[in-house]
């Protein structure tokens, strides 16, 4: 057997993944001397989805499974058939809308310990075109010194939301950035809500109600569904004013904890009595920017994989094609505007007036607020 077969083979074991859902990597660990990580990430929708098999550590092997943020799903099929397991108790947290950043643990061949952080289809955190992620955590270590520590004070994994004005998605935050705890990774991938946890001054997505053995979670999950709907309002820009969503925290009698997501339908991925469609597509797209300076189909076929078949992705290749031709249309509308802004020379928080008459020159009339509010997003 080859080397590199023997790689996959490897990190087949540790994930109990089919080679299909394992991708290789090769990168240097910024938050340890720039140590030299190799092995394979999955992309399993599970317990598993981003998990590294990391195999190699600054060239020596020392195979070990490190396990991080779980692929949340609805609480329901495509047939709109509630699957609740048995409920001893419902925490629900505010679902932040940003990017997943895990703090977790690996281990060199002398057995030395090494804190670092990742994104979810990234093994370490880096910058990229679209987002200075690496910077931004780098600024919120600083802004929270005990963060480091909750790793080791839990003892497991803790996954983090990156969130606010300078790292939007779709939600629209007041504060400019901020970051949240939202569960711990156990070994074995269970969870840890964050009210189990020792946060150390941390801040934790809000807890916003409880649900007893008793109540009826079919019916308040509809019930919450409407009201978050009813809080989102729709932005000039084509974003959103209010929340992404909840997080159920469903501990069963026997301790265990389930995650199910549940999203108001201005901001639902997909419908899924209808399969694919525009909005999950589109969505998917920009979750694919954390990881990729520059999105195709092929870089976004496995990412659809996970939710669809082949068979409805090619059936709706036409409209991927136009969901990633407008994506590029808006990141390429905001390079110019951030270029444009810039030769300007100007700050649009000193010279308000004086920044916005000199782009109204270079931009048609009907483009001036989704301007400035690129601008005031994006430009720091």
């Amino acid at each position: 057997m080859s080397t590199e077969a023997s790689k996959l083979n490897m990190a087949m074991q540790l994930t109990s993944a089919e080679a299909k859902w394992l991708q290789p990597f090769e990168v240097t660990d910024p938050f340890n001397d720039d140590l030299r990580l190799s092995g394979y990430l999955c992309q399993k929708p599970d317990h598993r989805y981003g998990a590294l098999a990391l195999l190699e550590v600054d060239g020596t092997s020392v195979p070990q499974l490190v396990l991080g943020t779980p692929k949340l799903h609805y609480p329901f099929d495509r047939a709109g058939t509630f699957r609740f397991p048995a409920v001893r108790r419902i925490h629900l947290y505010e679902k932040l809308d940003g990017t997943n950043v895990l703090a977790y643990r690996y281990h060199d061949r002398a057995g030395v310990w090494h804190l670092s952080y990742k994104l979810r289809l990234s093994p370490v955190l880096r910058n990229s075109k679209w987002g200075e992620f690496l910077d931004l955590w780098q600024e919120m270590l600083r802004q929270h010194p005990a963060l480091p520590q909750l790793v080791e004070a839990n003892d497991c994994h803790v996954s983090f939301e990156l969130y606010g004005g300078r790292n939007t998605h779709l939600i629209i935050y007041e504060t400019h950035l901020a970051v949240a705890a939202l569960f711990g990774v156990r070994r074995h991938g269970s969870v840890a809500p964050p009210h189990q946890l020792e946060l150390l001054g941390v801040p934790a997505a809000p807890l916003v109600g409880e649900l007893a053995a008793d109540e009826d979670p079919v019916g308040k999950y509809a019930q919450l569904r409407a009201e978050l709907e009813r809080r989102n309002r729709q932005t000039e820009d084509d974003k959103l004013t209010g929340t992404e969503g909840l997080v159920w925290y469903v501990e069963q009698p026997n301790g265990a904890i389930t995650l199910f997501k549940c999203k108001p339908e201005s901001v639902e991925e997909m419908h899924w009595a209808t399969s694919i469609n525009k909005p999950a597509v589109l969505m998917t797209c920009w979750n694919l920017l954390e990881t990729q300076d520059e999105i195709t189909y092929d870089t976004l076929l496995p990412l659809l994989l996970e939710e669809y078949s082949a068979e409805e992705i090619e059936h709706f290749r036409e409209h991927i094609e136009a969901c990633l031709a407008e994506v590029r249309e808006t990141l390429a509308f905001r390079e110019h505007v951030l270029e444009e802004y810039g030769a300007v020379g100007r700050s649009i928080l000193t010279h308000k007036a004086e920044v916005m008459r000199a782009l109204s020159a270079r931009f048609a009339r009907a483009e001036m607020k989704k301007v400035y509010s690129i601008i005031m997003r994006y430009s720091g």
